[in-house]
């Protein structure tokens, strides 16, 4: 199974689980369809763009658990009592965590759940989840992050509690910065083994260093389009599900969604929904 768990900013969404299949404009989770904006904001993009890789694979559709969360953390709550509970029984190969509001005790109670599975998921944090592990000190029970360069520089920055008071000034953070900050984390302890760093030039990292990036196709208007750094994080994580060894999932993930962007031609006004129906022609061009 491909578990994959978030927020979404729907006030009356109540706690829902189940198989989930992306069909264009809107997003089905079991018993609940999700619709029109909502089909592709944060962790509903995540869900979209993994569903749509997992077709264009031909394999299990991803198995989401979510709950409606506009900032009051009730969702988040609720999603974590689901799941200390019952992770045991979903009994994940691939479990990718994404947007979650600020939690320390339930959050660190989850990973040491997690950790002590008898058959521990490939486990992967992005946005919400991989800020809650730097800060509570969770990030090495992770396989994966998949993190932009301001949650780079936060990673890097042993002392700071929040990306706000970061040390490195996010805005320029360079080629040259992630291979330096990826290395700093990973040596402190702030980084699991893999990551793909999602910017202009995409960037995977090992055990702290970079072993291949992705430059080609450049699509200079994907950068101003909020949603394909949680398109990548969907894309890794079925790829991941699918058997490809994680660096290369990183890298084939990084190569999809410039591929995506291509296949689209998008303006910076396009929507990420405009994108991710693109996404199977994509990996078709990458995954063979």
């Amino acid at each position: 199974m491909l578990l994959l768990v978030g927020t979404i900013p729907v006030e009356d969404m109540p706690l829902t689980h189940g198989q989930c299949k992306y069909e264009g404009d809107k997003l089905i989770i079991g018993g609940y369809t999700l619709e029109q904006e909502y089909v592709t904001i944060g962790t509903a993009a995540m869900i979209s763009a993994a569903s749509a890789t997992c077709q264009a694979l031909n394999i299990d559709e991803p198995y989401a658990l979510v709950m409606g969360d506009t900032g009051m953390g009730e969702g988040t709550k609720s999603i974590f009592e689901f799941l200390i509970n019952e992770v045991s029984n979903l009994k994940p190969k691939v479990l990718t965590i994404h947007y979650i509001l600020p939690s320390r005790d339930q959050f660190l109670k989850l990973v040491d759940t997690v950790d002590n599975l008898e058959d521990k998921p490939f486990f992967i944090a992005d946005a919400g989840a991989l800020l809650n592990a730097k800060a509570t000190g969770a990030s090495k029970k992770f396989d994966m992050f998949t993190p932009d360069p301001g949650e780079l520089s936060f990673l890097a920055d042993q002392d700071a509690a929040h990306p706000a008071y970061v040390q490195h000034f996010i805005f320029e953070v360079d080629n040259t910065d992630v291979a330096r900050l990826s290395k700093q984390a990973y040596d402190h302890g702030d980084t699991p083994r893999y990551m793909v760093v999602k910017a202009a030039v995409d960037h995977v990292i090992v055990d702290g260093e970079v072993v291949g990036v992705v430059k080609e196709p450049l699509i200079p208007a994907l950068e101003a389009i909020g949603g394909t750094g949680d398109t990548i994080t969907g894309i890794v994580s079925a790829l991941i599900f699918s058997g490809i060894e994680p660096s290369d999932a990183c890298l084939k993930a990084a190569q999809i969604n410039r591929f995506m962007g291509e296949l689209a031609n998008p303006t910076p006004a396009t929507g990420i929904a405009k994108l991710v129906e693109h996404i199977p022609e994509a990996v078709k061009k990458v995954v063979s």
